[in-house]
């Protein structure tokens, strides 16, 4: 399916979605003949009365066009899944194969995976979060679960583009307990300039964030302080210290460089540096410089599915 094809099913899809809603109790309570969907609990379900409708059926004819060979499945399987009683575990077949079809790259894990259970983890992304962005809800979950193997271990912790303050509240609330410090760092004048290592997906002033939204998202702590300018020029004010924990997501090769060369010497034997940028294709730049300062140390790169990595510092002996 050509991008264009895929861009017109997606909205397509959407569209059929509200329609089949409208009509799902009708759907439900039809006998009428017509094709049987590809996923459904055993009993009869046909598109057919969706079809024969006096609703605008203009949405459907133009996925019939679009897809002729599949449309009608991905309808009846659309229609479906909207309903209240279709089963949860099939529900999410359905949400698969509707996604392959829009996104066949896109490959779901398992069903049924506990941290999307998590009420209370959900309830503090939703704080922090746009309605409906769940776009970095595996990486907050993965750098919550990091963090509980540095907490015995002596050393601050510092984050190396900070933005509104999500990543800050988990490490905040996490360390204070154990009388730790937050250094936090960013230029709050967005992304700087990338380079040639950086491809184009980013522009100069990206990501900016107020540094009052930052106060405002953490006022419930004491434990952490601001650090404001560009990337490296404040870390000299934090060269005496060490670190158990360092978050490092600034997107770009330059600042990415320096935040690892500067930290590592810093990190202490069993501290992890945690690299949120790592598995993007969109952040070329930050992956080169993880790779090319660790290439000669002992170090191991761990990159997650999630798409971000980690290493773990080992002893100097």
């Amino acid at each position: 399916m050509q991008l264009g094809a895929t861009w017109k099913v997606t909205d397509l899809l959407a569209r059929c979605a509200r329609l089949a809603r409208e009509l799902g109790g009708n759907v439900a309570n039809s006998n009428a003949e017509g094709s049987r969907g590809a996923v459904h609990g055993g009993e009869d379900f046909s598109i057919a009365p969706i079809l024969s409708h006096d609703t605008d059926l203009k949405p459907v004819h133009e996925l019939l066009a679009a897809s002729p060979d599949s449309a009608l499945r991905l309808a009846e399987m659309l229609a479906r899944g909207v309903q209240d009683t279709t089963p949860e575990d099939e529900k999410y077949r359905i949400a698969e194969a509707l996604t392959y079809a829009v996104y066949p790259k896109y490959k779901f894990s398992e069903f049924a995976r506990l941290f999307l259970e998590d009420e209370t983890f959900l309830t503090y992304y939703r704080r922090f979060m746009d309605p409906g962005n769940w776009h970095s809800l595996d990486r907050k979950y993965t750098l919550d679960q990091l963090l509980k193997l540095t907490l015995h271990i002596d050393g601050d912790a510092a984050e190396c583009g900070v933005y509104k303050g999500a990543s800050s509240y988990l490490i905040c609330r996490a360390i204070k307990p154990y009388g730790k410090w937050n250094h936090l760092f960013d230029s709050f004048e967005g992304l700087s300039s990338p380079t040639d290592r950086d491809g184009t997906y980013w522009t100069a002033g990206g990501l900016r964030a107020d540094e009052s939204h930052i106060r405002k998202n953490l006022a419930e702590f004491k434990n952490f302080t601001v650090y404001r300018g560009w990337i490296p020029d404040r870390f000299r004010e934090v060269a005496d210290r060490h670190f158990s924990f360092v978050h490092i997501d600034v997107d770009l090769y330059e600042p990415t460089r320096e935040s690892i060369a500067f930290f590592y010497d810093r990190l202490r034997p069993g501290g992890v540096m945690l690299l949120d940028d790592y598995g993007f294709s969109t952040c070329p730049g930050a992956k080169l410089a993880a790779d090319e300062f660790f290439t000669d140390r002992q170090e191991k790169i761990i990159m997650l599915p999630s798409g971000q990595a980690f290493i773990v510092r080992r002893s100097d002996t």
